[in-house]
């Protein structure tokens, strides 16, 4: 997630720990209202929370496969 944080500071200016609350109230909006993404979006951004199913996150059972690699997270 660290990664993400600084290039939503580059691209708007916000400092880092307000960049990283923008992120885990996306994330949570996310996981609330689309809790099949949770696990997966829980790996990409790299969240120390436990992912929905817990399954979800061991490649093989990722239900967006390699999504995120093909975006550049």
């Amino acid at each position: 997630m660290n990664e993400l944080i600084e290039q939503v500071v580059q691209k708007t200016g916000i400092p880092a720990d307000k960049a990283k609350q923008v992120l885990e109230a996306i994330s949570s909006f996310v996981g609330q209202k689309f809790p099949h993404l949770s696990g997966p979006l829980q790996s990409v951004l790299g969240g120390s929370g436990s992912a929905a199913g817990g399954e979800a996150t061991q490649e093989g059972n990722n239900p967006l496969g390699d999504l995120g690699g093909k975006f550049g997270f």
